[in-house]
């Protein structure tokens, strides 16, 4: 297996939830299985290939340990992993913070089982560190349901705080979200179950590094002097480090070694300095697994005073392992002490008078290391795999046998994501992390219902129910797109409903049909070819602006060819890119948030009139000179419908060819820009399609009839169009509209993702793998084509589906063709959402001369 395990403190950091994390490791990696873990920074830890560090927050640390949310450059740097380090088996998260929420959205991202192991009693925790428990309670489980659903029940428990009640919405929360669930103790799983968690449970210890057992020697134990009694641990309120402290000084007789280094570091070498106890009590700091283990070995007893915090204590299955007995006194925690005592209570008195009991009398302590010698191998990692391993198969059967997700039998019934906020609803999740957002939604059921403002909309997350609509003769309008982009381009086909529609797809489809796309594709290979012959030899180069720059002037070039073009060429360069970047925006804001951008509503009226006018001079000199310049703006303006005899007046031509620019320019320059990323970070994929090109191009110029000599070109142009297909697409049904069975009222939005549905593992395989390998005749599956959606389905279907692959795929042989790519050493591309295709946010590479 390849385990992908998630927790929010470093490996390498001080704690009982980080030593349990890398036993669990090297047990499991000693078994034959793979681990990757995904965790915080951590600078001063040594490197380790198979630690993945997530971005932090630019936050302070809390308790030591950097903040790190499931933000959407974590997510990319995720699936990235998962991409490059092969198929991911299981996810295991082992704490409730970001980076393990995370790992959970990237579980059902996937659709991988998800283990959760709940280790920390956060509600104790909060209460003993935080100046203001209930506040910071109430907040972390405001922003953990942000990500994590909050709908299971948890029963009130009598005694237990406002603030507790709080933090264990996210400690049952994040269990509930998990596929199965293991609990270290016996204790705590049920008290898991008392706050509500109906998923599956299993007790499974933790365990002791076998390595760090095998490798120890014997430590000789001095056989007189006072009471030697050891400490380990982080040195935190909630440990009760002080109260050890003060009964130790209350105990004649008895000395203290103190490891570990923490919050109350300080504090407790004032308070030995203040009381005079430096003969007594010594501070260590922060030492080895094995040498405390060493430690502990040559001591009488460990002193283990936490009370209502700890779920099991790593430092007392470490006791267990070297046969060294325990003062303690939580009785939750009698199931994790092999051989122990346990004070009265939990306060200062009782330990001092448990101790001075163990002064007086140390038979006690050598019965107790006599009942430990037989146990002490109990506490082996080793011990407790074969446990672990049982529930990742039981996540995986389940998983695998579990039924698709039942389709809701009512609107009542629809499952509604989570994550909206007042007034912008599901607005401000889509925009900074389209990707997770809507790939989290299949987990929820085949229709998920989301808002956007007061806008209601329900997205179907099959490739079925998709085509069940797209298919029928349902009616749609894109009231709020239309409204968007009122000023630029508010009459284009995509806005239009009914017979409408149906008339303009008509009238605009001649200008796009097979036969123009031949005189379309000479000349978008001439200016691809021009482009690359002209890039820089060995110089630094942002592809995403050159492949910007090379999509405007195809798409403009394959719009009007005239001269008299030019002026309007140059306002497209300079106003689309930005215009491009606000419909997104324009569409997903509120109309009553929108009004709000004043200075950017002006820009985008100014920009929209001026490329209107650009547009529009050029459409009144075609008129005027009435000739065929085979291009798209002259076959739309000598079309007469057969049907009607209608014909495009001027708005309309400038309405569909602003239309084309926008759906043209920027998702064509995105995907290609992605298809370049792709192939630079996979040598093999390059290498093949070097040997390809070389063979059908050789040294010349790259032309259309090359291409259907080009097969593995093409699958890289489909897999690039798979991976990064565009998030979202939605339209309002006209009238009430039966989905399923299910009838939804006439005027929400009925949406769907290509991203979404192109990356669930039902169906395509390993989908965050980009593999062109996948669209080989003996591969490609039915399942898979039907799933390919990025251009829709139906009579929505975009029309230039097939000039926007032509176009990719000759601007890709042509760049391949001349040059290498080497990306810049140390960028990281993130994809940016400004569209409704994703996009790279830039891409520099110096390119080399192949």
């Amino acid at each position: 297996m390849h385990i992908a395990m998630f927790v929010d403190y470093h490996p390498a950091s001080l704690g009982g939830v980080q030593t349990a994390v890398t036993g669990l490791r090297r047990g499991l990696e000693r078994a034959g299985h793979r681990v990757t873990v995904f965790t915080v920074p951590d600078p001063a830890a040594a490197p380790d290939p198979d630690i993945v560090a997530l971005q932090p927050l630019p936050a302070p640390a809390v308790n030591g340990f950097a903040v790190v949310a499931p933000t959407r450059r974590n997510a990319s740097l995720i699936d990235a992993a998962f991409a490059a380090r092969g198929p991911v088996d299981i996810v295991h998260t082992q704490s409730t913070y970001g980076v393990a929420i995370a790992g959970m959205k990237a579980a059902r991202r996937h659709r991988i089982p998800l283990v959760h192991t709940a280790q920390s009693r956060d509600d104790a925790f909060i209460e003993h560190t935080s100046p203001a428990p209930y506040a910071t309670a109430l907040a972390l489980r405001g922003l953990h349901g942000r990500w994590v659903p909050h709908e299971h029940h948890m029963p009130h428990r009598a005694g237990e705080s406002a603030a507790a009640r709080h933090a264990w919405w996210t400690i049952s929360g994040q269990a509930q979200a998990a596929d199965q669930v293991i609990a270290p103790t016996r204790h705590f799983a049920d008290l898991l179950l008392a706050h509500g968690l109906t998923r599956p449970i299993t007790v499974v210890s933790n365990g002791v590094d076998d390595a760090l057992l095998d490798e120890r020697t014997a430590v000789t134990r001095p056989a007189d002097g006072p009471l030697r009694l050891v400490w380990c641990g982080r040195l935190s309120a909630e440990k009760r480090l002080l109260e050890s402290i003060e009964a130790v000084r209350r105990t004649d007789n008895c000395v203290l070694d103190i490891y570990g280094e923490g919050d109350l570091q300080g504090a407790a070498a004032g308070r030995i300095v203040e009381r005079r106890l430096g003969e007594r009590i010594r501070l260590h700091g922060r030492v080895s697994q094995a040498a405390c283990l060493d430690a502990m070995a040559a001591a009488d007893a460990l002193l283990f005073p936490s009370n209502g915090f700890d779920t099991q204590g790593m430092v007392l299955l470490e006791a267990g392992a070297v046969g060294l007995p325990v003062v303690y006194c939580d009785p939750d925690l009698a199931e994790s002490v092999p051989a122990g005592i346990r004070s009265a209570d939990p306060s200062v008195e009782a330990l001092s008078e448990t101790l001075t009991k163990l002064v007086a009398d140390r038979s006690v302590l050598a019965d107790l290391r006599e009942q430990l010698a037989g146990q002490v191998d109990t506490v082996r990692q080793s011990h407790q795999i074969a446990r672990v391993l049982e529930v990742y198969r039981d996540a995986s059967a389940g998983l695998a046998s579990a039924p698709p997700p039942v389709m809701p039998r009512s609107l009542a019934d629809i499952p509604t994501a989570p994550g909206s906020v007042p007034v912008l609803g599901h607005s401000l999740r889509a925009l900074t992390d389209a990707p997770g957002f809507v790939t989290s939604l299949p987990a929820l059921g085949p229709i998920v219902r989301v808002h956007f403002g007061r806008q209601t909309g329900y997205v179907l997350t099959t490739p079925d129910l998709l085509r069940e609509v797209n298919l029928s003769d349902a009616e749609f309008e894109r009231e709020d797109l239309r409204e968007a982009i009122d000023d630029i381009a508010g009459g284009a086909v995509n806005v239009l409903r009914g017979p409408e529609h149906r008339l303009r797809r008509r009238m605009i489809s001649p200008a796009l049909r097979q036969s123009r796309l031949a005189e379309y594709a000479e000349a978008a290979a001439d200016i691809a070819n021009a482009w690359a012959a002209a890039l820089p030899v060995d110089q630094r180069v942002n592809l995403m602006d050159e492949a910007h720059g090379l999509v405007l002037d195809t798409v403009s070039a394959t719009l009007f060819t005239a001269d008299f073009g030019d002026s309007a060429r140059r306002e497209i360069r300079d106003s689309v890119p930005w215009l491009l970047s606000q419909v997104i925006v324009r569409t997903a804001l509120p109309p009553r948030l929108r009004r709000l951008r004043v200075i950017a509503n002006y820009r985008w009226r100014s920009k929209s009139r001026h490329l209107r006018a650009a547009v529009g001079a050029v459409v009144s000199e075609y008129r005027r000179r009435d000739e065929d310049f085979n291009d798209v703006v002259s076959a739309l303006i000598r079309h007469t419908d057969s049907e009607t005899g209608a014909r495009l007046s001027d708005d309309h031509i400038i309405d569909e060819a602003i239309l084309m620019l926008a759906g043209g320019v920027g998702s064509m320059a995105s995907l290609t820009g992605w298809l370049w990323h792709e192939v630079s970070l996979r040598p093999a994929i390059a290498e093949r399609l070097y040997a390809e090109l070389d063979a059908v191009v050789g040294s010349g110029d790259v032309r259309p009839e090359h291409l259907a000599a080009m097969p593995y070109l093409k699958q890289v142009v489909s897999e690039t169009i798979r991976f990064w297909g565009p998030w979202i697409s939605a339209a309002n049904a006209s009238a009430d509209l039966n989905v399923g069975g299910v009838t939804i009222p006439a005027g929400a939005a009925i949406m769907f993702s290509p991203y979404m549905v192109q990356h669930d593992p039902r169906w395509f395989t390993h989908p965050e793998s980009f593999d062109p390998e996948r669209w080989s005749a003996e591969n490609a599956a039915d399942t898979a084509k039907k799933a390919m959606i990025s251009f829709g389905v139906g009579r929505r279907r975009c029309l230039g589906d097939h000039f926007a692959m032509l176009e990719i795929a000759l601007a890709s042989a042509a760049l391949l063709s001349r040059w290498r790519i080497t990306p810049v050493p140390g960028h990281r591309v993130r994809a940016s959402n400004r569209d409704f295709v994703l996009s790279p946010s830039a891409l520099p590479v110096t390119l080399r001369a192949r």
